[in-house]
């Protein structure tokens, strides 16, 4: 099980979905995909999309748009995902 930290960008975007009553099933899949991501960081699930240098990609969709989640294995701490990036999936 990973213990997962924030980038500063992706909090805040964590953040700003919590406040907003749209957000709630983008909200709803995201919190499903960090719960997929924190109880095995190896599921083929959280690693759909690969980048270089280690960084991976867990696509997330609602109705109305596509998310992605940047995320990485912390380099000093094995047991720790660090979340790269939140947001609007620049490559849907």
């Amino acid at each position: 099980m990973a213990d997962i930290e924030f980038d500063p960008q992706p909090r805040d975007a964590y953040a700003l979905l919590e406040k907003t009553s749209a957000g709630t099933q983008l909200l709803d899949a995201i919190d499903d995909a960090l719960d997929l991501l924190e109880n095995d960081s190896g599921d083929a699930r959280v690693r759909r999309r690969s980048f270089r240098d280690g960084l991976w990609g867990i696509p997330v969709r609602d109705r109305a748009e596509d998310w992605l989640i940047i995320w990485e294995q912390d380099p000093g701490q094995v047991d720790t995902v660090v979340i790269r990036y939140l947001g609007v999936d620049p490559f849907a």
